[in-house]
């Protein structure tokens, strides 16, 4: 069996870690992983429609007011932006666990 060791500094001064780690703990570790950037991406993904929609709500509410209409396309360019951002992660994330082998599903 092949022992893994795990270093950890805060501000220069080592800190000790535990001898033997719990049976399964590599798991529970990807878990919490998988869980946290899941949920992560679907926030972003709502909060990126949220924001869509008001750019959208807004355009239509401005009646050919040029400002108006001019903070709703940045509204809408930036909800786009932000979807797609969050998508181009979620990507590299995922090829970043099928490089080391870990499933994120």
């Amino acid at each position: 069996m092949m022992t893994k060791y795990i270093s950890l500094s805060i501000y220069g001064t080592p800190v000790q870690a535990p001898s033997q780690l719990p049976q399964g703990s590599s798991d529970t570790l990807q878990k919490i992983i998988q869980i946290g950037i899941s949920l992560l991406l679907i926030v972003a993904i709502i909060l990126g429609l949220v924001y869509l929609i008001f750019g959208g709500v807004q355009w239509i509410m401005s009646r050919g007011d040029k400002q108006q209409l001019d903070q709703a396309k940045l509204k809408i360019t930036y909800a786009v932006i932000g979807l797609i951002i969050s998508l181009s992660g979620f990507l590299i994330v995922s090829i970043v666990f099928n490089f080391f082998h870990l499933s994120f599903t």
